[in-house]
């Protein structure tokens, strides 16, 4: 594994967390946000480097923001959140 791949796979972690805090199935977040289900899959895996309306509608769909995701795969991993 890459040091550059790691980021996607904190973030992939993230977001299969808060899935499953949802109690929500890959399959039914992936229809809800109107999505394939194979998107879901592979960022959750952390294959899948996703675009800005992808968090965003995963978010929506779970009922959060796109940032909790990022807070989340940071926290996660022990980084800290960058202060700008």
């Amino acid at each position: 594994m890459s040091a550059s791949s790691t980021p996607l796979i904190a973030l992939g972690k993230a977001i299969r967390e808060m899935r499953e805090e949802r109690g929500l199935t890959g399959s039914a977040l992936a229809a809800a946000a109107e999505v394939p289900h194979w998107r879901v899959t592979a960022l959750e895996e952390g294959r899948l480097d996703p675009d800005y309306d992808l968090l965003l509608r995963l978010a929506d769909a779970m009922g959060t923001r796109a940032s909790e995701f990022v807070v989340r795969a940071e926290t996660n991993s022990g980084d800290e959140p960058c202060a700008r």
